[in-house]
């Protein structure tokens, strides 16, 4: 809570009427689109849920009227003269035309005495006895009274329910008529037409419990067992009293509103299994227009919004523009004075402030260009000691062996050196130029170790034209000559190039000599990461003196890279910006 303060605090009051606004606006709006989804969906939900109850005790009245109709029609048959007399022929044509048509769920009616049917609607009546259910219910309903049996497969009248109605005729003939109700047709007849989608979820529960008819995914049938199993939810919630009730869903299963209801006739539970996320699938549309809704309020919200900003913070989102463009560096930044108010008196100190700090900034570029330049001066002039000394310990080497005539072409090569070394400007020079004086340099080396280095050159004649810092390439070559090849006994090469690539070039100083160590590499590394070192002391003052002269010309823009191995060698890449620095666009030059 105090970091959100602690950021308002820090907002600009342009912002803060805004967002106070908007806020306030989109609140509204959004508190209104939630009350009416979630209004709506308790209606939709409430309804349904009153719409299941009254589908299930449709349902169970249909239920009831059909086995009604099929115990009236048994007991009608009974009756009927020509089973009394024996005419089973005439009985059975009259049961096949007309009886099943005028009850559609009946599927077969027979009439067994002893160990034979004396008349059936089947066609294969024959296999009545196979199967083991008709031949317990004959066994066991001796004298019985008339009741239900199933449901069972059976061989004649496929998934079905029997009805048992024992008799005994004037002849004195004893029997039983059974009538096979089909479970399939009966199943998806207990609902009107127009409620179809809701018999998709339609459970018919046994006096146990167990599904007798119903569909995936609350029912699945067992093709093995030959019967049907609850799948969709815990069977141990019917075995409470409740007409209805939700059970909550979990990360993998959907929220369901169960109803049921019971059949007294057959002691059967009709359920009704709605899942509640398909249920809300007609709020889709109202919520999508809700939504469109909620964007132009939000379109409102937003303008409405802009408009208050405008008329209250307008003059202040002026000023505070002008004060960022300053930050920015528009030192010649002015306001127009049009009102003699506050804002005005602010935009009149506004205007003199900007003034007098161009001024400043004239006068400390000033400073910093002459600070630049002579740190400049002073890192070129310690370069020159350090070069100077290296090659007149070679002449006294030289002098000492008697060898007059490489001395004289040393003394000569050292002329030529000092002639471009001693130069105090401090402009740029070309790469070509560099390269005459690594020429120079060279002749020194071999002369002074013949036979001991070998040297290539691979220049890109596109970079021979830009810029560098005044003998720059000269230390880097020295480093590579006396701390990497004469360390080495046989001996070695270095290798000089420059590439040129889209945004950058660069330039590559290669040895195969002695190499560092990885502790002596980061120890290095870390002197060239820090500002200043070459004044701390004289280690590696060559390679540091390059550093912070590349960093003074080029800043940021320049990378300087060093790969070595004990036993390979060692690289230098420095990569420069691909511009032509001339000799005016340099920052320590005056």
């Amino acid at each position: 809570m105090s970091r959100a303060r602690a950021m308002l605090r820090k907002l600009r009051i342009t912002p803060k009427i805004f967002l106070l606004t908007f806020v306030c606006f989109e609140l509204l709006t959004l508190l209104m689109a939630f009350s009416f989804n979630r209004h709506s969906s308790e209606i939709l939900v409430k309804s349904q849920m009153g719409y299941a109850r009254q589908a299930v005790q449709k349902s169970n009245r249909y239920l009831d009227s059909n086995l009604q109709n099929i115990r009236t029609t048994m007991s009608s048959i009974v009756n009927d003269s020509r089973l009394q007399n024996g005419d089973y022929k005439q009985l059975e044509k009259w049961m096949s035309g007309s009886l099943l048509y005028l009850t559609p769920n009946l599927s077969n009616v027979h009439f067994i005495s002893g160990d034979e049917v004396l008349a059936s609607t089947s066609t294969h009546s024959w296999d009545v006895f196979s199967d083991p259910v008709i031949t317990r219910i004959l066994s066991d309903a001796t004298g019985a009274e008339p009741s239900w049996v199933g449901p069972y497969h059976s061989n004649v009248s496929g998934y079905t329910i029997t009805y048992v109605f024992p008799t005994t005729l004037t002849n004195g003939r004893s029997g039983f008529l059974l009538a096979d109700i089909s479970l399939d047709r009966l199943y998806y007849t207990l609902f009107p037409e127009e409620t179809q989608d809701v018999m998709e979820n339609l459970i018919i529960l046994d006096k146990s419990l167990h599904p007798v008819m119903g569909k995936a995914p609350y029912v699945r049938f067992d093709y093995v067992d030959k019967q049907y199993n609850l799948t969709g939810f815990d069977p141990s919630i019917l075995h409470s009293d409740w007409g209805q009730m939700e059970i909550a869903g979990s990360a993998d299963k959907d929220s369901i509103i169960v109803t049921r209801g019971y059949n007294t006739i057959v002691q059967w539970q009709l359920v009704m299994v709605m899942n509640k996320r398909e249920l809300l699938e007609p709020l889709k549309q109202s919520v999508a227009f809700t939504w469109q809704l909620t964007i132009i309020c939000f379109l409102l919200s937003l303008g409405l919004s802009l408009l208050l900003t405008v008329i209250i913070s307008g003059p202040i989102k002026k000023m505070t523009k002008f004060v960022q463009r300053v930050g920015e560096g528009e030192l010649d930044t002015y306001i127009a004075i049009k009102t003699e108010d506050e804002i005005g008196y602010l935009a009149v100190q506004f205007n003199l402030m900007t003034k007098k700090m161009a001024q400043l900034i004239v006068d400390l570029k000033h400073s910093e260009e002459q600070k630049k330049l002579s740190d400049f001066r002073a890192l070129h002039a310690q370069i020159k000691p350090h070069f100077l000394y290296n090659t007149l310990n070679t002449i006294s080497m030289l002098g000492r062996r008697g060898d007059m005539e490489k001395m004289d072409s040393l003394i000569s090569a050292l002329s030529n050196q000092l002639h471009y070394a001693l130069d105090n400007s401090p402009d740029p020079v070309k790469v070509r130029e560099e390269l005459i004086t690594i020429e120079n340099y060279l002749e020194l080396m071999k002369i002074r170790y013949p036979n001991k280095c070998e040297f290539q050159f691979d220049m890109d004649p596109l970079s021979l034209e830009y810029k560098l810092p005044k003998f720059i390439l000269q230390p880097l070559v020295e480093n590579a000559i006396f701390h990497g090849i004469v360390p080495k006994p046989s001996g070695g090469s270095v290798y000089i190039a420059t590439m040129v690539d889209h945004d950058y070039w660069e330039i590559l100083i290669e040895d195969n000599g002695v190499g560092m160590n990885a502790e002596a590499l980061h120890a290095l590394t870390e002197k060239l990461r820090r500002k200043g070192t070459v004044f701390e002391n004289a280690e590696h003052i060559g390679i540091l003196n390059v550093h912070e002269r590349f960093q003074l010309m080029f800043g940021d823009a320049y990378q300087l890279t060093i790969d070595s191995q004990p036993h390979i060698g060692t690289k230098v890449w420095i990569k420069l910006p691909k511009e032509r620095i001339d000799p005016g666009e340099a920052s320590f030059i005056d």
